[in-house]
């Protein structure tokens, strides 16, 4: 039985480099969505994403392969390639073959992440991320990143933020106020607790949530309590139960953290969603669950994600 009878890559942008991590002429092999990709970044600063293999003789690009203008050139015999996919060089040659061309992939870069757009159908894009304001804006600053590989499906992370039960049972918190609600390809989250962590909650015990995703590849989180505090999560499929998740804290520059609260705040989120993979790992998903009173809506949010599959998951019957 297949543990999680999914289709592994939903239909959305995903991240697949950070941008601060692919400098001017720089080229990276990439495995995700059950497949390989390069990225690269022209000399023109712009990134591309194409998939790996030269339809030549199959090298793949992104392991020697090497920027030229706003090109890759492929390591085996020097063919160069746009980031449109067309074959703008074939250096022992005179004629380029008709039908030299490489897979593209749409691409966005912006909240710090090149994104890629994946469709099981090859469809174009269906909507567009907003800008993240604190990823930008100059009063605040990256802190930390952190990263996991999960042997599990991306779903499942989303699906945690209707399962109203498990935010007593696995994390000890008091809700005081939960509301989740999915308008086309975004859905939000409040959540309003009390919780005996002094690290994250305020004087009082309190600490508030408010997460937005946009799609299923990219979330974000504000968290106040103790300080005021802004994690974007991206989620990757990588291959079918594999994917990878990516916190990119941020603090406010004017908030009178030392590094020990700092530290504090933001390892205590960290260890909130660690305390969920222990579990994601191990579990199965229930496309059918046996459900009970007060088990939180997770029909209505497996409806709303159902619009990020190409094919019928069965969510009409639930």
């Amino acid at each position: 039985m297949k543990r999680i009878p999914l289709p592994h890559s939903p239909n959305g942008w995903f991240k697949v480099a950070f941008s601060d991590e692919l400098a001017v002429g720089e080229v990276r092999a990439v495995h995700q969505f059950g497949k390989d990709l390069v990225v690269y970044r022209g000399e023109d600063g712009v990134a591309h994403v194409l998939d790996a293999y030269c339809p030549h003789l199959g090298a793949h690009l992104g392991v020697g392969g090497k920027v030229v203008g706003s090109e890759i050139q492929c390591p085996f015999h020097g063919w160069r390639w746009a980031g449109d996919g067309s074959c703008t060089s074939v250096p022992y040659a005179k004629k380029i073959p008709a039908l030299a061309r490489i897979g593209t992939w749409e691409t966005r870069e912006q909240n710090g992440y090149v994104m890629a757009w994946h469709h099981a159908e090859g469809k174009p894009p269906e909507f567009e991320i907003p800008l993240i304001p604190e990823a930008t804006d100059p009063a605040y600053y990256k802190y930390k990143r952190v990263k996991w590989e999960l042997a599990t499906h991306i779903q499942e992370m989303y699906e945690n933020a209707v399962d109203i039960q498990h935010f007593a049972h696995v994390h000890a918190m008091q809700i005081e106020k939960v509301n989740w609600d999915g308008d086309g390809p975004i859905a939000t989250l409040v959540l309003d607790l009390k919780r005996d962590a002094a690290v994250q909650s305020n004087a009082e015990g309190e600490t508030s949530f408010r997460s937005f995703m946009y799609g299923p590849g990219l979330s974000l989180t504000r968290v106040t309590g103790r300080m005021a505090g802004v994690s974007i999560q991206t989620l990757t499929p990588i291959d079918d139960e594999v994917c990878e998740v990516v916190h990119t804290y941020y603090a406010k520059k004017s908030e009178p953290a030392t590094k020990a609260e700092l530290e504090g705040f933001f390892d205590f989120y960290a260890s909130d969603w660690e305390l969920d993979f222990k579990l994601w790992n191990q579990k199965i998903y229930r496309p059918q669950p046996l459900l009970a009173e007060n088990d939180g809506d997770v029909g209505r949010f497996r409806r709303w994600y159902k619009q990020f599959y190409s094919t019928d998951v069965g969510i009409d019957r639930f």
